[in-house]
This record gives C-alpha cells, sequence and structure tokens, in this order.
C-alpha cells in the first residue's frame, strides 16, 4: 500500500529558510581581517551570498566556543539542548561573540 504523492508545493530547505537568509548589499572583506583564537567565543550568522560551508539554519543565532581555526575555516562547539554540536564553517558565517 503506498500513500499519495502530495499535488503542493514542495517544503524543502530552501522554502523554510529563504525568510531567515535573504541579504542584498554586497559582500565587504572585513570579515577576512578579523583574527580568531582557540577559545574565544563566536556567533553563527549566515551569509547567505557565500553556500560554500554553509551551515544548518538551526545553528542561526548559536553562540559557540572555537576549538579549531584553519586557513579557511573555523570549528565551534556549540550546545544544542543537552548535546554538545561539533560545527565547520567558513568564516563569512560568524562573527565574534560580544565585540
Amino acid at each position: 500500500m503506498t500513500t499519495k504523492k502530495p499535488s503542493g508545493r514542495s517544503h524543502g530547505f530552501r522554502h523554510k529558510s529563504r525568510s531567515i537568509m535573504t541579504k542584498k548589499e554586497p559582500r565587504g572583506v572585513s570579515f577576512l581581517l578579523r583574527e580568531y583564537h582557540e577559545g574565544d567565543k563566536a556567533l553563527v550568522i549566515i551569509d547567505p551570498r557565500q553556500h560554500k560551508g554553509l551551515p544548518h539554519r538551526r545553528y542561526h543565532g548559536k553562540v559557540g566556543t572555537i576549538n579549531r581555526v584553519d586557513r579557511r575555516s573555523v570549528t565551534l562547539d556549540i550546545k544544542l539542548g543537552k548535546k554538545s554540536k561539533t560545527l565547520t564553517t567558513r568564516f563569512d558565517h560568524i562573527k565574534p561573540f560580544g565585540v
């Protein structure tokens, strides 16, 4: 027995996150000049203009502790409920917390 295929619009990832991730103005390069060190706090703010290293929308607005800093990416530990998640993302999608 199979279920009926829905005939309406698909509600996928882009539909759910379209309102969260809309920015029109061009991107500067000041985010590349920031220095991050292990143990610093960083805020995850998704930038839709860069699709590489894009974190899931559930991490948007979360604060994490930096574990590792690479040439183009950062590894964060983020508390999500009772669990601790490891998130690897690019510099485009994070900001320093409390600055």
